[in-house]
């Protein structure tokens, strides 16, 4: 394998979460509801008692359910299965993500969490706007870097000199992919710093 490669593929490992969680969970209930059935039939076949319901009650019960069930329980139950069959299907085919994203380098595989894009970004804002550091906070999303300034008060910000810095920032810190920074000064100051 070349190195270009193998470093796509620890970046993908590093920014992307596994859906090993959400497969188990859905295996074992499966599993748990084939071994039930399995115990009824054999069951059944030494004619013993069933644990909950011999294979002859479920099958009459399923072929008496539209008598005895009203239509809407019915297409509620279906819009329920199918919905989660959706939620699964799309769990599947979708990847998880971390808060992680890729850096730029022609050697390295290298990763730099949210976290640290947000405080990075708050610090630049921070400094720009001459405030306290309880008045910037910033939180990465999948595209954007979401900024809220609460100005300390009677001293206007200039919007775009904030959403400058916060670009800039952004940019120094070299992502795989760009991200858009957003600043958003509250109407309400703090009082003094």
């Amino acid at each position: 394998m070349n190195q270009g490669r193998m470093q796509k593929r620890m970046l993908r490992r590093e920014t992307h979460s596994s859906r090993t969680g959400l497969s188990v969970a859905t295996a074992v209930l499966l599993l748990a509801g084939f071994v039930w059935l399995g115990a009824e039939c054999v069951l059944a076949l030494l004619g013993r008692g069933p644990l909950v319901a011999g294979p002859d009650a479920m099958a009459n019960a399923i072929r008496d359910l539209p008598q005895a069930v009203q239509p809407a329980g019915l297409t509620a139950a279906g819009t329920a299965a199918a919905v989660l069959g959706a939620v699964l299907l799309v769990a599947a085919l979708k990847g998880g993500r971390r808060g992680r994203r890729a850096m730029h380098s022609e050697r390295l595989a290298l990763v730099v969490d949210d976290e640290a894009i947000a405080a990075a970004v708050s610090r630049q804002v921070r400094l720009a706007a001459n405030l306290a550091p309880e008045q910037v906070s910033t939180t990465v999303g999948r595209r954007r870097a979401h900024v809220s300034v609460r100005p300390t008060s009677g001293q206007p910000l200039d919007r775009d000199a904030l959403t400058e810095a916060a670009a800039r920032e952004v940019a120094s810190c070299r992502l795989a992919r760009n991200l858009a920074a957003d600043v958003a000064i509250a109407a309400e100051g703090a009082v003094g710093r």
